[in-house]
């Protein structure tokens, strides 16, 4: 588990959570916006809950402490999924796709080429 200090409130969270909250809020930053997210953190019961955060350039966000390996499961894994998307649709080279069709990047077209091939 890693901590993320966020308001007045440590969350401990997988180490992969908090990691991909502080590159989006790096990637919001860049791009002037901001974002409600929400994450499952292990309360000091043990139990998983949620919480809900609004990210921005203004956030003051912190990360500490080692991966150690303790999941917090399917949860986990579908807040990592959502926030890995969130990331790549506001990068820079995001191709908006229909719905139901996977998301393209310009990344995702290699077959164009690059100058010098």
């Amino acid at each position: 588990m890693k901590h993320i200090a966020y308001t007045d409130t440590v969350i401990d969270t997988e180490g992969r959570l908090a990691d991909l909250v502080l590159e989006y809020a790096q990637v919001l930053a860049e791009t002037n916006s901001a974002d409600t997210i929400s994450i499952p953190y292990r309360t000091e019961s043990g139990a998983i809950e949620r919480i809900t955060m609004l990210v921005g350039p203004a956030s003051q966000l912190t990360a500490w402490g080692e991966d150690e390996g303790d999941t917090l499961g399917s949860a986990g894994d579908e807040a990592a999924v959502e926030l890995q998307r969130r990331i790549r649709q506001r990068r820079p080279g995001f191709v908006p796709t229909e719905p139901g069709e996977p998301e393209a990047g310009i990344d995702d077209f290699d077959d164009l080429g690059r100058p010098g091939d």
